[in-house]
């Protein structure tokens, strides 16, 4: 027994030197997502300025990227350290613009579409408890897993919301999705993050928040009646019952406001006294601070 005790540490020793990860492989993805204190998101435009940064996170629309050069630039930080960079993947929707919809959709009406949109030209919601939608975005998880990113920010969780009325379990159907992806991406590698945006109202479901690392949050204090206007303090308190409930099991929390001016302070300030993570940033994500 102790011989085996002892070849299994040598072997773990010398991977972890073959992979040049420092300390843990954990070091370099879940546990490094757990202690970020500075992110950024970035979905169109040039992202090599990130890697001149200092931000502990970045999230980037890979399908824009595919350099796995560029990759590897971000995830160093100009003074040394690690940056973990984060794959984006619309869950509750399907984008005109991305490489599957001339394959599935072009002059097509697969089973899995429907017509409705959600504030997002060519954004079109999904029925995403269908095989045919789950095979699409766990071929873009693989691809990312392939890649070599630490980790996948899962969008447009919300959208059960919209489905309502069609399927009774929508909302047990959009758990079972995030859960399904996360399990895929954690059989392959055990360490790889996973981030959800919005949809915080899941966050009640123990299975859910134990299968997700870190929750994002759009609009936390300001722009739901408007840009730049502070949220009801009925909105705030709603959303942050949720993700404090998410905090005290153990999961990070980010937060994008897409603020400018006056305001940024003084939001930033209500973040960070809620131990949350701040970013600003235009709707269009094309950088930001």
């Amino acid at each position: 027994m102790l011989q085996q005790l002892y070849s299994s540490a040598v072997f773990s020793a010398l991977l972890t030197i073959s992979l040049g990860l420092g300390a843990t492989t954990a070091e370099a993805n879940r546990s490094l997502l757990k202690s970020a204190k500075s992110w950024t998101y970035q979905l169109h435009g040039n992202v090599a300025p990130i890697a001149g940064g200092a931000a502990d996170v970045a999230v980037i629309d890979w399908d824009h990227v595919h350099d796995r050069g560029m990759l590897a630039r971000l995830k160093q930080k100009p003074g040394g350290g690690r940056r973990l960079v984060i794959g984006y993947l619309s869950i509750g929707e399907a984008e005109t613009y991305r490489g599957y919809w001339k394959l599935c959709c072009a002059g097509k009406s697969p089973s899995w579409l429907t017509g409705k949109t959600q504030g997002w030209s060519g954004n079109y919601v999904v029925r995403y408890w269908d095989p045919a939608w789950k095979a699409i975005v766990r071929q873009q998880l693989s691809a990312m897993l392939e890649a070599g990113l630490d980790g996948v920010y899962l969008d447009r969780a919300d959208s059960w919301e919209s489905m309502r009325k069609e399927n009774s379990n929508a909302r047990g159907a959009m758990i079972a999705l995030v859960k399904e992806l996360s399990a895929q991406a954690r059989r392959r590698n055990p360490n790889f993050a996973v981030m959800v945006q919005n949809a915080e109202e899941l966050l009640t479901d123990a299975s859910y928040v134990a299968a997700i690392d870190a929750v994002a949050k759009e609009s936390l204090f300001y722009g739901v009646a408007g840009a730049g206007r502070r949220n009801s303090a009925g909105d705030i308190s709603a959303s942050l019952r949720d993700l404090k409930r998410a905090q005290s099991n153990g999961k990070s929390i980010f937060v994008i406001e897409y603020l400018s001016g006056e305001g940024v302070e003084r939001a930033r300030s209500d973040i960070r006294a809620q131990g949350f993570v701040p970013f600003f940033a235009s709707r269009h994500l094309s950088g930001g601070s």
